[in-house]
């Protein structure tokens, strides 16, 4: 490796003392909030690869269908997406071509592996592999998260950028830990009847106090009457843990651009909205602008010009099946006059011609709906009733 090169994701913090809670991917992954909002974004794993001219879309390819033969393509996208958001930096390399030069297979390594640096001969980035360089630049396929202003050719992951922050989420889990394992009776505070009591017999009084609630199985106390017994710190709330922990989530939140419902924050009550438009919402704001990244680059490597790949995102905003077929009614706009169209986005097949003669008048090889039967004619009013003949 050249003097210049850099891991793509370097450990942030060099652990060097045992106080620091925080201070890589790993350590981070631990964290419940860092959990779901990873997987949160790791819902597009669900989505398929698309093959498109403009709005046309092409048959897909097998490469689209399994890129990597040793994952399965939702681990392939979700490998990506873990790499993207915690290191920074996602990239897997081309492992072999079609006659056309495209590619036909490849393989992802996790970003620790990888090593970027300049190209002092062809300019641009170099990279190196588990220590040996990448002589076929083309071949590594590297989607990064920003840019590091050191070395614009390594992104900055969520732990990179904010790692303080996720230092005090572990640092406050740390202290709640242990004060459930080192106290397993809140402290509190015992106001005496007596005017002046002696110290010795209020340190004797707290040592049998400690002694009587020290063990798993507390005791009883007897104490003199008129004495109360103050708790400090007795739950979670009055401590503030619970205040704390919010704060943490709504922090965690920020950190990867969601709404705090999504991780269990407090926020506007969603218990009533359809899941198509939250699923909409969630998709503008905070999944298409990765999923964007991804398909730019994915589609500069792997495709012809003029051709993109896409991530289907019809699985994220699918609507319960009331609410698609009422959108789906012809008499609503006919927005969609194919019921194929509309078969085609709730994920059921094509009619048949059979099902459409059968179901669908009008359509290929069935029949005309029925002439609607004509009106009887008016009587004739110079001829009395019973005279007709």
């Amino acid at each position: 490796m050249s003097m210049g090169s850099i891991q793509l994701f370097p450990p942030v913090v060099q652990p060097r003392t045992l106080t620091r809670q925080v201070w890589d991917a790993q350590t981070a992954r631990s964290l419940p909030g860092v959990a779901r909002a990873l997987g949160i974004y790791e819902l597009v794993m669900q989505c398929a690869l698309r093959q498109m001219r403009g709005s046309q879309l092409l048959p897909s390819t097998s490469f689209l269908v399994q890129p990597d033969p040793d994952l399965a393509l939702p681990n392939f996208i979700r490998m990506h997406v873990d790499d993207y958001w915690l290191h920074g930096n996602a990239a897997h390399l081309v492992t072999a071509r079609d006659s056309d030069g495209l590619p036909a297979a490849c393989r992802w390594y996790p970003a620790q592996d990888w090593w970027v640096g300049p190209d002092h001969e062809l300019g641009g980035p170099a990279y190196w592999l588990r220590g040996r360089r990448v002589r076929r630049r083309e071949d590594v396929v590297h989607v990064q998260r920003g840019a590091d202003p050191v070395n614009p050719w390594r992104g900055v992951g969520v732990v990179e950028q904010h790692v303080r922050s996720l230092n005090r989420a572990g640092l406050q889990e740390e202290a709640e830990s242990a004060n459930l394992r080192e106290r397993g009776m809140p402290a509190v505070a015992i106001i005496t009847p007596m005017f002046e009591p002696d110290e010795k017999d209020m340190d004797a009084a707290a040592d049998k106090w400690a002694e009587k609630f020290a063990g798993p199985e507390p005791r009883p106390a007897f104490l003199p009457k008129d004495s109360e017994v103050v708790p400090l710190s007795w739950n979670p709330d009055q401590s503030q843990m619970a205040q704390a922990r919010e704060l943490t989530l709504k922090d965690t939140a920020n950190m990867w651009n969601l709404d705090g419902y999504w991780i269990g924050a407090s926020t506007s009550s969603h218990t009533y909205r359809s899941p198509g438009p939250m699923f909409l919402v969630l998709l503008r704001i905070s999944l298409n602008p990765m999923m964007v990244v991804f398909e730019d680059i994915w589609s500069r490597h792997w495709l012809p010009r003029g051709r993109r790949v896409e991530l289907d995102r019809s699985v994220l905003t699918s609507d319960d099946v009331n609410t698609m077929i009422n959108a789906f009614r012809l008499d609503a706009g006919r927005l969609f006059p194919d019921p194929d169209e509309a078969r085609a986005y709730m994920g059921f097949p094509p009619l048949t011609d059979d099902q459409k003669a059968m179901w669908l008048p009008g359509a290929v090889g069935g029949q005309d709906e029925p002439p609607a039967p004509e009106p009887d004619p008016e009587p004739d009013p110079d001829i009395e009733p019973g005279q007709e003949e």
